[in-house]
């Protein structure tokens, strides 16, 4: 192995073991048993290194995705699932730190896009609305990281037809009911105590900054606290981080629990929803970003909030008879969209009306793409 195929190496296993910001070049030469001062003949710094390695995974998506094969719709979809779900193993380090860099170096976020969309259009001999990209990009590229990082299987022909032909043909849609439906915020009778505004504090901060940029120290300075006060409360800056994204994913069940509304179709309640995390999300974007971001610093965590997620989503989803798998694949579906739009809403910002988003996603619930 050359010097700089091992630095690469190197580079791939600590990117995908701990997040972007926390990685320094000295940590990659040391693993990689390389004198600190040669990795500059190869890459300028840190950042450098970072997008050789979302160019490696970037192109090697693109070549996946011209393997696409199959005579009918169903056929060509199918395959393109699959294929998904082979990059998604075959480059199981990788698609993480893609993950990681996505939105820090959007470009590549936007190439793999367009080479999604590219052969989408091919596929389906047609571009694309944008609310058809958040159904089934929302989707696949979702479910395939929900299942792979569990070590799960599920079935590519069974979502094909999912966003081929909908899932739930029930009675149509009131969009006023849903609009007007009181939602409910549950309020925890908490005092006003030292503790709670230490987190209250965090979570916007761990919100609106990198993990490594938020300090103790600023934290206790802006309170007027001391740093031994906060560590009366807390182990350490992870322990401190780890109780307000408790708190938030127990906010954000809550918040589902307590509006569910059994009179609602199927298609209803999902929709509301969608339109419960718009409104929960609108003024305080800094907390989908911290429970994206949790991913990177607490697996853990992260799938316990997913796990309950998924089984919130099935339970309703249990009335239209089919199995337990099948109904987890279509919440994970469902998981997909409302994360997809949650990007394109608090991210990119291409999509700003949330009732223009369920008029245009109603009907590939219903109907799936085929008959659009």
């Amino acid at each position: 192995m050359s010097t700089k195929d091992k630095i690469v190496e190197s580079a791939i296993e600590l990117f995908y073991k701990t997040p972007y910001a926390e990685v320094s070049l000295l940590q990659i030469c040391k693993d990689a048993q390389v004198s600190n001062g040669i990795i500059y003949k190869y890459f300028k710094n840190k950042e450098v290194l970072f997008k050789y390695l979302l160019e490696m995974i970037s192109t090697r998506i693109e070549k996946k995705l011209e393997n696409v094969s199959g005579n009918s719709l169903y056929d060509k979809l199918k395959s393109y699932i699959e294929l998904n779900i082979e990059i998604t193993k075959e480059e199981k380090k990788l698609i993480k730190i893609f993950r990681d860099g996505q939105y820090k170096f959007i470009e590549y976020e936007n190439r793999i896009k367009k080479a999604y969309l590219k052969t989408l259009k091919k596929i389906f001999k047609r571009e694309l609305t944008k609310y058809e990209v958040m159904f089934i990009l929302g989707a696949i590229r979702f479910i395939n990281i929900s299942y792979n990082r569990r070590y799960m299987r599920y079935d590519a022909g069974f979502l094909a037809e999912l966003l081929l032909n909908g899932f739930d043909k029930d009675r149509e849609v009131d969009f006023q009911k849903v609009y007007d439906y009181p939602l409910y915020k549950r309020v925890f009778l908490k005092d006003d105590n030292v503790k709670e505004r230490f987190l209250e504090k965090g979570e916007r901060l761990f919100g609106m900054y990198e993990y490594h940029e938020v300090k103790i120290k600023d934290i206790t300075k802006k309170l007027g606290f001391s740093i031994g006060l906060f560590y009366s409360f807390f182990s350490s800056k992870e322990d401190f981080l780890m109780q307000i994204v408790n708190n938030l994913k127990n906010e954000i069940i809550f918040l589902i629990k307590d509006n569910y509304n059994s009179k609602f179709s199927l298609r209803e309640l999902h929709l509301s929803y969608l339109y419960i995390f718009f409104y929960f999300y609108k003024n305080s974007s800094y907390k989908y970003k911290l429970l994206r971001d949790i991913e990177f610093i607490n697996f853990d965590i992260y799938v316990d909030y997913l796990v309950q997620m998924e089984n919130l989503y099935i339970q309703p989803l249990m009335r239209n008879g089919l199995s337990v798998e099948k109904n987890r694949v279509i919440a994970n579906l469902l998981l997909g969209v409302q994360h997809y739009m949650g990007i394109e809403l608090f991210f990119t910002k291409k999509i700003t009306n949330i009732e223009t988003i369920l008029k245009h996603i109603e009907p590939l619930y219903k109907e799936g793409l085929k008959k659009i």
